[in-house]
């Protein structure tokens, strides 16, 4: 009657490391694995949300820091920025979950084409605006956020953030995530970048968001996807769009 009491319905729980609660009641042992779920699913919950606080941080960042150096805000801005995507994609992802995000894609290899296609897009304005990477103060920065950026994005925003919301609908686990990449930059590094806040600029990030995120569901994989950004950012010119030496037209 006594051990009777102590089982609880597979329903009620519906892990499967839990069976061995039913296999043989105990209340320590069920109380250990009950609280190792609950910390998970705390964890999940606080990544789910950690979209907002890296908003908020980010726009604070570039805020103060524009205060007393203008246009390189950007730099403590994306250093904190990296910093945190960095720390929730390798922290709470893991290298098993780097592992698989970097391993060769699945499916068509329609799919990995498209995401270096979209890199692509940007081809003109470089070649039209290649120049402006002339001094080395803005050619090294510019190289350095096209090899680490798209690394850090693409393991957060498309790898751990895709990997945590995989009981949502596809279609709005893909908008919630492609939303706050496109406010992350706009209230970024638009506070002081004028091409970070211009309306095609931030309806591109928000596109490239979508389409990434579908590459990655597609293929399993952020390797041709962490190609497509790098290219994106470096024939876009990130640097000196955050800098404002190249502005769009409008």
């Amino acid at each position: 009657m006594r051990a009777a009491q102590h089982r609880l319905h597979m329903t009620d729980f519906p892990y499967a490391s839990l069976r061995v609660c039913f296999a043989k009641p105990n209340r320590w042992a069920c109380s250990q694995i009950i609280r190792r779920r609950a910390t998970m699913m705390t964890k999940q919950q606080f990544i789910w949300i950690s979209p907002v606080l890296i908003v908020t941080i980010s726009t604070i960042t570039i805020r103060v820091a524009a205060i007393s150096l203008g246009v390189w805000a950007w730099l403590p801005w994306i250093l904190v920025y990296w910093v945190i995507i960095g720390g929730l994609a390798i922290g709470v992802g893991g290298k098993e979950s780097i592992l698989r995000w970097m391993r060769r894609p699945e499916g068509n290899w329609l799919w990995s084409a498209l995401a270096v296609i979209l890199g692509l897009s940007g081809i003109s304005m470089f070649i039209s605006s290649w120049q402006l990477l002339a001094p080395l103060q803005i050619f090294i920065p510019w190289l350095i956020v096209g090899l680490v950026n798209p690394f850090l994005e693409e393991w957060y925003w498309r790898g751990l953030m895709l990997d945590v919301t995989e009981t949502w609908t596809n279609w709005i686990r893909v908008f919630y995530i492609s939303i706050f990449f496109s406010l992350n930059h706009l209230f970024g590094i638009g506070v002081t970048s004028i091409g970070g806040r211009h309306p095609v600029l931030i309806i591109n990030t928000f596109v490239l968001g979508v389409l990434f995120s579908i590459v990655y569901l597609k293929t399993k994989s952020l390797r041709w996807v962490i190609l497509g950004h790098a290219l994106a950012d470096l024939l876009g010119l990130s640097v000196p769009v955050f800098l404002n030496l190249w502005v769009p037209p409008g």
